[in-house]
């Protein structure tokens, strides 16, 4: 049987890559998310340069350089005495053709939708996905509202909390809490009355939490502040919901947590910092089962981890190696091995990311006096012995992995 439509679940950056990504192929998509509209939660992503090719060649980043900030390098340095103790650099660009971005992911997503609209495809919203079925010939998926739609492929890019993940491919593989949680906000740039400590993106380190402060806009007027902190779990959502909503005790806590650090500018960024919101960090176990049938997940649907700088990232690459795969896929029963080599694929640098990962988000823990001299002595060390892996890394295009 012919693969003449594919659903995908979820309307956020991978549902909408992937929906570029399969229009390119002429294929039929057709394209669902719970909620009444676009979403604007969240801070300011890391683009990587890798990152940054495939929107390009997806026609997207021509939309991006009026919306987000160039990126050269993000300079890490210590809050306890103000000092730079390592850098990061993307400035390589005949290596990597692009330098990062940072952008607000709001942004980004406007100018992924704006994309998929030339390319006459829309998007339903409202639809909470209830269920899926496994069909004669394909996959259906059942909304909350009764409505239900067909396809030979179903890809879930419905993030962390994937309900097609937990009604349909693995319902026993949940997000787990990783006792952080980051506080994010914006500083207006012109109030800023001390001097900048960085030149793009600063990672600041201390022993109760970090600090990332980024410009994330192409006139510098507004700087993304966002606290990565040690955080007591609350009971469910609501209290989350209720935590977050006081804006005041936020900033307390801010103020509190970070009241020894030895940066004027930062401390001014904490008093001045607008519109702050709170969200908890979870992640997804390593390993896992990423398909059934003919559904796939993609993203964070399959592999959510903590935010580290490359996590949009991973979810392009996720969809333009699957895109590239799918490039050969004209019948419904070649999925199956497509799926299978997609996940032999995929797997290794997904599993070794969320190695790296865990390591450096240890030190968002609190931590003593010691044992955060011993980190910010093995930083720069870190850095250096991984920079090979990493320039491979930005340079390196998944889609040259199909042969």
């Amino acid at each position: 049987m012919a693969l003449d439509r594919v659903v995908i679940v979820g309307g956020g950056i991978s549902g909408v890559a992937a929906a570029l990504a399969l229009k390119e192929q002429k294929r039929n998509v057709a394209l669902y998310e719970l909620r009444d509209g676009p979403s604007t939660i969240g801070g300011a992503v890391n683009l990587t340069p890798n990152a940054l090719r495939y929107l390009d060649s997806w026609g997207v980043l021509p939309k991006l350089q009026t919306r987000g900030y160039s990126v050269s390098s993000i300079e890490v340095f210590s809050m306890i005495d103000g000092t730079k103790t390592a850098e990061i650099g993307f400035d390589n660009i005949a290596k990597y053709q692009h330098r990062a971005m940072r952008i607000l992911r709001k942004e980004l997503l406007a100018a992924l939708l704006e994309t998929l609209e030339e390319q006459n495809v829309g998007i339903e919203y409202g639809k909470k996905l209830r269920e899926i079925q496994e069909i004669d010939g394909g996959v259906r998926a059942i909304f909350e509202d009764g409505t239900q739609t067909d396809g030979q492929l179903l890809l879930g890019c419905d993030g962390i909390h994937s309900r097609t993940r937990m009604s349909f491919v693995e319902p026993g593989r949940r997000p787990v809490y990783t006792n952080i949680a980051v506080v994010l906000g914006l500083v207006d740039a012109a109030s800023m009355t001390s001097t900048i400590h960085f030149q793009d993106t600063s990672l600041n380190m201390s022993q109760t939490g970090s600090l990332i402060a980024s410009y994330c806009d192409p006139e510098k007027r507004q700087i993304f502040l966002g606290a990565v902190m040690q955080t007591e779990e609350e009971k469910d959502q609501d209290g989350w919901r209720v935590r977050g909503a006081d804006k005041d005790k936020l900033r307390e806590e801010l103020i509190g947590r970070f009241k020894d650090i030895q940066v004027p500018c930062l401390k001014e960024m904490i008093a001045k910092v607008d519109d702050l919101s709170l969200y908890p960090v979870h992640k997804l176990t390593g390993g896992g089962t990423w398909s059934r049938g003919r559904v796939m997940l993609l993203g964070d649907a399959a592999h959510a981890m903590p935010p580290q700088g490359e996590s949009v990232g991973y979810a392009l690459e996720d969809v333009a190696l699957f895109a590239e795969l799918l490039k050969g896929c004209q019948d419904v029963s070649q999925l199956p091995q497509l799926f299978q080599r997609y996940g032999d694929l995929r797997r290794p640098r997904i599993d070794a990311a969320l190695k790296e990962t865990e390591f450096r988000w240890e030190g968002t823990h609190n931590i003593g006096w010691l044992k955060f001299r011993i980190r910010q002595w093995a930083m720069p060390w870190f850095l250096w012995l991984t920079q090979n892996k990493k320039e491979a890394e930005f340079a390196s295009d998944v889609r040259k992995l199909v042969s």
